[in-house]
């Protein structure tokens, strides 16, 4: 079983029915995944740059920018989107503008559902026989890995808070809890939901409606995929089920983050397979430097790609005698990241399941949270700190009232 990626596509309507009517029309496709909706011209623009669809179905006539205004500006800016305009007016002339603008396609409204998913189909073969790399390479999401040689170093926390903070920068986001058995990423989280991985698999009938069905929603905007709640329920999930399911979300979203268990096995080389980076924790305990050091090893022995790994020294406490400095000369690999030791603030945020980037963005915790995903993102202007006044009255309020 393999997926093909899904023709994403933008709506550009100012009238709620039309739009309505097209996504009722193409839902019944996998071929197809609505990324979006815009009711006028200047929304159309601002989607179109944040979202890249493959293809836009463009209303001719909209508030603000017309649809032929709106297709001229893409056709320069963003030539991989192709337009198909919508309208009612099927008259020859409007066909014509509609090509001199640098649509792909023309549909006279009303029309059926097998004509509109026959003219999306036709227009993106068309564009994608000759860029066979573009689906490969373009709008895939960075798959990152988070991994430790042992339990205890803060590893959901670290996962968990860095997958909230991107999703609340406006990224789409998916967290997988790779710990099949014990996962705690629900918890974490304060969600109990019903479904979870093992859903995705029990028929083996593994499509992307099924996986979409099974996908949890945080209120930060988050997707989540659990791990089952029974550790029995786990022995139905094989490593193939794993590439698969990344395979079929890798080009819907920006960022897949996995969290996994202290252990290499043929589950986790499924995940380090998909991998973009490995975020590898670290703590100044000398048995987790110890077996970081093991796990390098390890990792160059099965040739894997050393350069993909990111280390991070969690719960860093200054003068103990080791520095990050210490640890990149005597692991042999730069320091992606460290992440100060504040166990108050880590409990308080564990114990209320809420993550602690949005219950205490002030703490030194958040700052390096945030600062990892400004790494991740460096085009994009990092999140504004509270300043200290407004800090010291959320301490205050929180002591006072509890919130």
């Amino acid at each position: 079983m393999s997926f093909k990626p899904r023709i994403k596509i933008l709506i550009a309507d100012d009238v709620v029915e039309l739009r309505s009517n097209v996504r009722r029309m193409l839902s019944g496709s996998e071929a197809f995944q609505i990324v979006g909706e815009a009711n006028d011209g200047e929304e159309t623009l601002k989607l179109a740059r944040e979202l890249s669809p493959y293809i836009i179905l463009m209303d001719i006539n909209m508030p603000k920018l017309d649809g032929l205004k709106v297709t001229e500006m893409l056709s320069k800016e963003r030539p991989d989107i192709q337009v198909i305009i919508m309208s009612i007016q099927g008259e020859q002339e409007y066909l014509r503008r509609a090509m001199k603008a640098g649509a792909k396609d023309f549909l006279t409204k009303p029309f059926s559902g097998t004509e509109l998913s026959e003219t999306i189909q036709n227009v993106f073969n068309s564009w994608i026989k000759d860029r066979p790399e573009y689906l490969q390479e373009a709008n895939r999401a960075q798959v990152l890995t988070f991994f430790a040689t042992k339990g205890g170093v803060g590893k959901t926390t670290l996962a968990t808070n860095l997958a909230v903070s991107l999703a609340k920068r406006g990224k789409k986001t998916l967290l997988i809890d790779g710990s099949l058995q014990f996962g705690d990423v629900g918890i974490t989280l304060n969600l109990t939901p019903k479904k979870n991985l093992y859903h995705i698999v029990e028929k083996d009938d593994l499509t992307i409606s099924t996986i979409e069905r099974n996908i949890t929603k945080h209120s930060s905007g988050l997707d989540l995929i659990l791990a089952p709640h029974e550790p029995a329920l786990a022995e139905a999930i094989k490593p193939n089920h794993i590439k698969l399911i990344i395979d079929a979300l890798v080009t819907t979203y920006q960022f897949i983050i996995i969290d996994t268990p202290p252990k290499i096995a043929e589950m986790e080389l499924a995940f380090l397979d998909k991998t973009d980076f490995v975020m590898l924790l670290a703590t100044l305990e000398i048995s987790s430097l110890k077996n970081t050091k093991i796990c390098l090893k390890t990792f160059s022995d099965i040739s894997f790609d050393t350069a993909k790994i990111k280390l991070i020294l969690n719960k860093d406490i200054p003068n103990v005698g080791i520095s990050p400095k210490d640890i990149e000369e005597g692991l042999q690999i730069p320091m992606y990241a460290v992440v100060p030791m504040d166990s108050e603030t880590a409990q308080k945020a564990l114990n209320t399941g809420e993550p602690f980037v949005g219950k205490f963005p002030a703490s030194s915790l958040a700052r390096a949270v945030e600062d990892i995903a400004t790494k991740l993102l460096p085009n994009d202007a990092p999140p504004k700190q509270p300043d200290g006044k407004s800090s010291t009255m959320l301490k205050i309020k929180d002591l006072l009232f509890g919130t």
